[in-house]
């Protein structure tokens, strides 16, 4: 007869034993770590925000259409740009 054991969902995830703040941990060490965890936030907080506002002005850019445009006086292709909207 084959006997299972369950086996803590903690000591399957390896991310969540990485992340878990060691056993023998002091008050000094634990408000040093918080402190360099919450600058850590801080930045990737501010790099999110970056992102987002290049993409917001990057995406109010248009891009000129262009336009083949066949024949014997105008051939060769030209760049037409948008109408600027604003909003």
């Amino acid at each position: 007869m084959v006997t299972l054991t369950r086996i803590s969902d903690e000591s399957v995830d390896p991310l969540a034993r990485a992340l878990a703040p060691p056993a023998d941990e002091t008050p000094d060490h634990r408000a040093v770590r918080e402190a360099k965890e919450t600058e850590a936030r801080r930045v990737s907080e501010r790099i999110d925000e970056q992102i987002r506002l290049e993409k917001q002005a990057n995406s109010r850019k248009k891009d000129p259409v262009k336009v083949l445009m066949l024949g014997q006086a105008e051939s060769g292709a030209s760049a037409i740009p948008t109408p600027v909207t604003t909003d």
